[in-house]
């Protein structure tokens, strides 16, 4: 059964009326809008980890592109060294060719020279030789002279001759280097030939991954925008979201006002259907035999339902005749005594183990806040708990919650279970 404080409204609309199904359906339309945003999100963050994906296998791809950038590279560099080796060495042929050259020239200046001195000696001799050897060996001159003119010509002609053979094994040497030098030369360019055809392919593949590394960096910034934009529709979204969730929560609130009203209204009509007729009191004379909380009867014990079905009790009522004295159930500090809107007079104390105890629609007041009391000690007289009924109204609270009092060890001792 729920509270039975008095009334707390006046009037209040139907249970059913317009403002329950206008409430509820508000809140209906604010789940609807809270749903399809949460449907969006899910949607979204599924695109957002697929552009993460996306954006991570480019990254491999570009990172695969750089390490084959930089062994192209390398490789370049290698050829490149290569090259001016060969530069080199070419170099260095022609160089062995200028001083093969000039040694030629050399040996042709020198092979001049000898002819020259060959000559003036054969013009030296020609006189001795005016006629046939045949004849200066069979003919009638002196025998001596003609050995004298023999030995002259023999004389005259060797270093002739041994100039002539060095001339022709220096020419044989030249030719030789002649040789090994254009072979080498052959090579060099064989070399140079494969070097640069080398140089192109790696050229070649060097622009194609720098066109593709180009190319890498610019798919990974597209995709870094596309999940730029994600992120920021996804933050959009969080607060369409957020802002769903507090226009839902703002709709259960009216809606859990809603419910708070029709219940008080319940509570009104129980009130109001109370069937002992009120008998007044005079207000010198207070009933008082000493029982705790007050001399009556348990009309209504907590959690039983109101007439109305719809409502538990969430406490307990005692009808009592006339103004009735109240005792305190156990001791205690006074939390609070004066009127409350919809409990009319009130006396709340609070006990220890957390636990409140309060006695509503008293018709006077005996104590204040903060006094002491102990158990037994009077707090107020009864009143009027609706227009067809006297009496009090106990309910025992945990915290902020209400309780069976029965659960409490101080009701069981003075009341019972």
């Amino acid at each position: 059964m729920p509270q039975s404080p008095p009334t707390r409204r006046t009037v209040n609309p139907p249970p059913s009326g317009p403002f329950g199904r206008a409430t509820r359906r508000a809140l209906l339309a604010v789940l609807v809008t809270l749903a399809s945003p949460a449907l969006a999100e899910e949607a979204l963050q599924e695109r957002i980890e697929a552009q993460r994906e996306e954006i991570e296998s480019t990254e491999k791809e570009r990172k695969a592109a750089r390490e084959s950038l930089s062994e192209l590279q390398k490789r370049m560099a290698f050829l490149e060294e290569k090259a001016d080796e060969l530069d080199a060495e070419r170099s260095e042929l022609e160089s062995r060719q200028q001083t093969l050259d000039q040694r030629e020239a050399e040996l042709r200046e020198g092979l001049a020279q000898r002819r020259a001195e060959l000559e003036r000696r054969l013009q030296a001799a020609y006189p001795l030789t005016r006629g046939s050897v045949l004849q200066a060996l069979l003919g009638d001159s002196d025998a001596l002279q003609t050995d004298r003119d023999l030995h002259y010509l023999r004389a005259l002609i060797r270093p002739v001759q041994q100039a002539h053979r060095a001339i022709e094994a220096q020419r044989a040497k030249l030719a030789e280097n002649r040789e090994a030098i254009a072979a080498t030369d052959r090579e060099l360019r064989e070399a140079a030939t494969r070097l640069d055809g080398h140089y192109e392919d790696v050229a070649e593949n060097l622009a194609e991954q720098q066109q593709l590394l180009a190319s890498l960096g610019e798919t990974l910034d597209e995709q870094q925008q596309k999940l730029k934009n994600l992120l920021d529709r996804k933050q959009r979204l969080d607060r369409e979201v957020t802002a769903a969730q507090k226009a839902a929560e703002a709709a259960a609130k009216t809606e859990a006002e809603r419910r708070g009203a029709e219940r008080e209204q319940a509570e009104q009509q129980a009130r109001q259907e109370r069937r002992p007729p009120p008998r007044e009191a005079a207000p010198d004379k207070v009933l008082d035999d000493g029982s705790i909380p007050i001399a009556g009867q348990i009309e209504r014990r907590f959690g039983e339902t109101l007439p109305q079905g719809r409502l538990r009790n969430d406490g307990v009522i005692f009808h009592a005749d006339g103004a009735s004295a109240v005792r305190a159930v156990d001791g205690g500090r006074v939390a609070f005594a004066g009127t409350l809107k919809g409990w009319g007079q009130l006396v709340m104390l609070r006990h220890d183990g957390d636990v409140l105890s309060l006695y509503a629609h008293c018709r006077s007041l005996d104590v204040a806040k903060g006094d002491r009391v102990a158990r037994g000690d009077r707090l107020c007289t009864s009143g009027i708990i609706d227009a067809n009924q006297e009496g009090l109204y106990v309910e025992v609270r945990r915290g902020n919650r209400p309780i069976d009092p029965g659960r409490w060890s101080a009701w069981r001792q003075v009341i019972g279970g």
